[in-house]
């Protein structure tokens, strides 16, 4: 089976790269399948997350949606394509045009948002609408997304979710008792909530002033961040690490890692900061966190926005150093469903599925 999946520039950092890295490796390593990954743009041809020497890197040179749309057609029917991955849903926009009337490529459309985020987009809504009838499947990242979009859309294809892997190594236990140092990771999207992290942090270094926060990543947003870090003179404690692709070994010189996100397809960096151990708060917004961290088992789910109580149990934290170590010890606990091969036997187990409803 010929099976490509449809990104949209892999030479960016973030977590759709991320999440399209380990879905080629994991499928490239399966002898029954033959794997691309597709770029919409990609100017250096380059990922910043490498692929396996077996996957096969391409991507879409021409200019404008209509012939990078005739581009893609004939790429799905030169490479004889089973199966398109649409890693984000708009990605629809070329996807759909490009297989009208031809009945050997199926889609898959995968969410990386949810519901109640419209990309910044007034066409996302009708994008769904369509790519919910006219997938061979749909999938969400959280059970609780999918139950929203089976309520609320109309669903004409089949539709499931699955959780997003992290690398879960149960062999590491270590934990950084003496770190003084909280994390952040992800673009810099109003929708990763940055401003609001600086909101927490004014009140968290005004009592605990010895502590920083690092934030990595980059963005459109970097610059108002920056601003509003160096209007409230904290340039001393928060920190500015641009995009690293070391970001787990970062997680193990921490001591938490908080999320302020106005809203998440899933939060993949919450089950790989969990991984390293890591006590893990976020606001508890619409979906994600809550499928994620278990409330006060190893770490805390916060009232969405409020950042007096995020600060609060932030400091909480760092002024109990036994349950720190409480919650570090419990971050693996419930990660057994975050694991690579659940997320690759999920996908193999979709894939079964499109080929027996195409031989029925």
């Amino acid at each position: 089976m010929n099976i490509c999946i449809f990104n949209g520039d892999m030479s960016r950092g973030g977590g759709t790269e991320r999440i399209t890295q380990i879905l080629a490796k994991g499928l490239s390593d399966q002898a029954q399948y033959k794997i691309y990954v597709l770029n919409l743009n990609n100017v250096s041809g380059k990922c910043f997350y490498p692929l396996n020497e077996n996957v096969h890197f391409v991507v879409l040179n021409s200019i404008g949606i209509k012939n990078k749309i005739i581009e893609l057609r004939h790429f799905l029917k030169k490479e004889n394509i089973d199966i398109l991955i649409n890693v984000d849903i708009m990605l629809g926009i070329y996807s759909l045009p490009a297989t009208f009337l031809q009945r050997k490529t199926k889609i898959i459309s995968w969410e990386m948002f949810n519901i109640r985020n419209d990309i910044g987009s007034k066409h996302t809504d009708m994008i769904r609408k369509i790519c919910l009838r006219r997938s061979a499947y749909y999938i969400n990242q959280t059970k609780g997304d999918m139950e929203a979009f089976l309520k609320e859309m109309p669903v004409k294809c089949p539709i499931t979710y699955i959780y997003n892997p992290c690398e879960i190594d149960n062999t590491y236990t270590g934990y950084d008792i003496k770190s003084k140092t909280i994390v952040t990771a992800g673009h810099f999207f109003y929708t990763k909530g940055y401003d609001l992290a600086v909101e927490v942090a004014k009140k968290v270094f005004a009592r605990h002033s010895d502590w920083c926060w690092k934030f990595y990543g980059d963005g459109k947003e970097l610059k108002n961040i920056k601003k509003m870090v160096h209007e409230n003179n904290l340039e001393k404690n928060v920190i500015f690490c641009g995009r690293t692709s070391s970001i787990l070994e970062e997680y193990k010189k921490a001591a938490m890692y908080v999320m302020t996100s106005r809203t998440e397809g899933f939060g993949l960096v919450l089950t790989e900061a969990k991984s390293c151990n890591l006590p893990t708060l976020a606001y508890d917004i619409d979906f994600g966190p809550r499928e994620i961290i278990d409330n006060d088992v190893s770490g805390y789910l916060v009232e969405a926005y409020d950042s007096n109580a995020m600060a609060e149990k932030i400091c909480e934290l760092i002024e109990n150093e036994e349950k720190r170590v409480l919650f570090s010890k419990r971050a693996k606990d419930n990660c057994g469903k975050f694991t690579r091969e659940a997320f690759i036997s999920k996908w193999i187990e979709i894939f079964d599925k499109i080929e027996e409803n195409k031989n029925e």
